[in-house]
């Protein structure tokens, strides 16, 4: 009886030692829980960020040394003065028509008001004072400044006919697009752009005040910009125009309606486009020290980077005949030689044989058969009159970039530099026009759907994809 009391007892004591620990062991596990809900919420953060080291960095970051640090030398050229006009009477003539419509808020407005009705930074970009008044009821409303460019500013300005790239007289350097004052500006809930469009007027898409209110919004979403867990910020544009594809992808468009335009962009793709000189007048890549790129970049941080597998590609493209066939061999074979390890895509039509496309993927490239793509303005059987086809480069989205080279070119050296670069990379051809021979392309349907629905409009000099 006694060892019964006594083993009962025991149980007691265990049970009552129990009791008292269950408190401390809950809370044990409620703060685990806690800390495994953050960690799942850091990694997912981390996850989808898509970080500028893996697919947006840009190739200017890989520089190593300035110009005067790599290259001493006397600097001959005079740089180009700011084409700004400061009196008022000029800025109100650079304001288009379509700027004296009151602008009425879209339906949407308050669904992507995050921070609720009143409490929201709004970014207002090219407005007018009453503008402002009328969208001070979504929040506090910011006028953004600046300088308008001066209608004496032309798009050959950005685009001159030549310049000295190896920089042996002078420095090319380019007229001056005025921005705001950003390190005085506060973060902002959402941007806000009155974007002038003269269509359909001659030249409506190379009007340069055009192209300054989108790169300000740009900037601004970029460096302004509050971001989400995407790292997507909010760009709202007021435009009869779609805003410039060069800069805001259509991809990131989430809404229409009317003329409003909503944006998501993503930031790092916006810091990586701005990173860059606009237009031709000055070099994204330098060419200028004794030793060449080497030089200029740091080749050790690039080859770290372009060593990690990712999901880019160098493409060429076949089509209408046999004529490229011995020369797309001869380029994958001296892509390969440079060790890339990136995917090599070639695109062929019908007109490339059997035997042929044997011999084609013996040599290295991943065979992909498309249709054809005919220019509608282009002469009939004239040697450009499907050249056209390249647009099905924008088709390979299981890529996020690719590399497009004509496959009469031959390379020397590793070029996976190249894919830090944003579309649309490429030499310049004459003036404005590019040399589609290389050049760096952003997969994506809306862009291909875009660009197709476009080919009738745009009319080129000689007929071709680059003209």
């Amino acid at each position: 009886m006694k060892d019964k009391c006594l083993s009962f007892r025991n149980e007691m004591t265990i049970m009552t030692m129990i009791m008292k620990m269950a408190p401390s062991k809950s809370a044990l596990i409620r703060f685990n829980l806690v800390l495994l809900g953050f960690s799942f919420l850091l990694y997912t953060a981390i996850f989808f960020h898509p970080s500028s080291s893996v697919y947006f960095s840009s190739g200017a970051s890989f520089v190593g040394c300035s110009f005067r640090d790599c290259t001493p030398k006397v600097v001959r050229g005079v740089k180009m003065q700011e084409l700004v006009e400061e009196n008022e009477i000029n800025k109100k003539d650079l304001l288009t028509a379509s700027n004296q419509t009151k602008l009425e808020a879209p339906s949407f407005m308050e669904e992507i008001l995050t921070r609720g009705l009143g409490k929201t930074k709004i970014g207002m970009v090219n407005m007018e004072e009453c503008d402002l008044t009328n969208w001070k009821r979504y929040g506090e409303t910011v006028h953004i400044h600046f300088e308008r460019v001066s209608k004496l500013f032309k798009w050959q300005d950005l685009f001159p006919e030549w310049i000295d790239e190896e920089e042996e007289t002078e420095v090319p350097t380019c007229p001056e697009i005025p921005m705001p004052d950003f390190e005085s500006l506060e973060k902002l809930d959402l941007v806000v752009v009155k974007l002038p469009c003269n269509y359909p007027e001659e030249g409506w898409r190379r009007e340069v005040l055009r192209l300054q209110v989108n790169l300000v919004a740009a900037n601004l979403a970029a460096k302004k910009g509050k971001t989400d867990w995407r790292w997507k910020s909010k760009v709202l544009f007021w435009s009869k125009c779609q805003p410039m594809i060069e800069i805001f992808r259509c991809d990131d468009l989430e809404k229409r309606e009317a003329d409003w335009w909503l944006y998501r962009p993503e930031v790092v793709r916006l810091q990586q486009r701005l990173s860059l000189p606009v237009g031709s007048c000055n070099l994204a890549l330098p060419l200028w020290a004794p030793q060449g790129v080497d030089k200029v970049y740091d080749l050790t941080k690039i080859e770290a980077e372009t060593k990690r597998p990712k999901r880019e590609a160098y493409v060429t493209v076949l089509h209408s005949s046999e004529s490229y066939v011995c020369g797309a061999i001869t380029l994958a074979q001296s892509l390969l030689q440079t060790n890339t390890k990136r995917d090599l895509i070639l695109l062929h039509d019908d007109s490339i044989s059997i035997t042929k496309l044997r011999a084609l993927a013996a040599a290295g490239w991943k065979l992909r058969r498309i249709i054809r793509i005919r220019n509608p303005l282009a002469e009939k059987d004239s040697y450009n009159e499907y050249n056209y086809s390249k647009f099905r480069l924008w088709q390979l989205t299981d890529y996020d970039k690719v590399i497009f080279i004509d496959a009469d070119i031959i390379v020397l050296r590793n070029l996976d530099l190249l894919f830090h670069f944003p579309q649309m990379s490429a030499t310049g051809n004459d003036v404005w026009i590019y040399n589609s021979g290389i050049m760096v392309i952003e997969p994506s349907n809306c862009t291909f759907t875009t660009i197709m629905s476009q080919r009738s409009e745009i009319v080129s000099y000689n007929g071709g994809d680059q003209g």
